[in-house]
């Protein structure tokens, strides 16, 4: 199994730019390319990992307020299904499930993160207290591409302190679907770590979008998903993808009941 590690990180900066740049064929592609293959650990590319088997999510409670975080897991994970065609489901038991999301606390998350993510570094904890707000890790068998497993660790209260929670529920549980990586090549988007955005934008939608194509497939390398990629991101833009995917972010999801 292979495991891939993202963080959300604390920052946040206005986005320089309020431009289309993002609805072109080409930007689509070099930014599909950033965030699903690329790596904030790594200089290689990956593959394309995705979900090919029902997701069955389950909560778990370590800290209050149990009926707003079921709400706000449930209301993300209903629009990603709509937007790529995903079963996805509450486990009927903890032990069913192939996704976990915990909601944790700050005293809590150095246990939480041997438990569950094997970090018993200290360095390695310190890079996490230094620069993000929580995290998620999935598991891909490591020749198919196909996520098998994930988790989603939220450390509430250290969300909370710095306006994070619904930012991390959105973009944790999006980032476990195979969009992995951060980048602030990207924008506007959630996995741009300098961006002001907390929900998903037109871009997010369009790159889910992509990656859960039948025709991209896991395990695709580089060079065997670019040509799919400009063939799949000609038609968005040709059919009006882009204006779609910005009414859709804007009204879909936690963004329809933002105030």
């Amino acid at each position: 199994m292979v495991a891939a590690l993202l963080l959300l990180a604390g920052t946040s900066l206005s986005n320089a730019s309020d431009g289309a740049h993002w609805k072109s064929a080409d930007y689509l592609v070099e930014a599909f390319v950033e965030i699903a293959l690329g790596s904030e650990y790594e200089v290689r590319r990956r593959q394309v990992r995705k979900w090919t088997t029902p997701i069955r999510h389950a909560l778990v409670h370590q800290t209050g307020d149990a009926a707003l975080h079921e709400r706000l897991v449930r209301t993300h994970f209903e629009h990603l299904a709509t937007l790529t065609g995903l079963d996805i489901l509450p486990a009927t038991s903890r032990e069913a499930a192939n996704l976990l999301v915990i909601l944790s606390s700050e005293s809590r998350l150095k246990d939480d993160l041997q438990r569950h993510f094997g970090w018993n570094s200290a360095a390695q904890r310190e890079r996490f207290h230094r620069e993000a707000v929580c995290l998620g890790v999935l598991s891909t068998s490591r020749r198919s591409g196909r996520i098998t497993r994930a988790v989603v660790i939220i450390p509430v209260d250290r969300a909370r302190a710095r306006g994070k929670l619904p930012a991390c529920v959105v973009e944790e549980l999006t980032q476990v679907l195979g969009l992995p990586n951060d980048s602030e090549k990207v924008f506007p988007s959630v996995f741009n770590d300098r961006s002001i955005d907390d929900f998903l934008t037109g871009l997010d939608v369009l790159l889910l979008k992509m990656l859960y194509d039948p025709r991209i497939k896991p395990g695709m390398d580089e060079t065997t998903v670019r040509p799919l990629l400009r063939e799949i991101s000609a038609e968005l833009v040709r059919d009006g993808g882009p204006e779609r995917a910005e009414a859709i972010a804007a009204t879909g999801g936690l963004a329809a009941s933002s105030p």
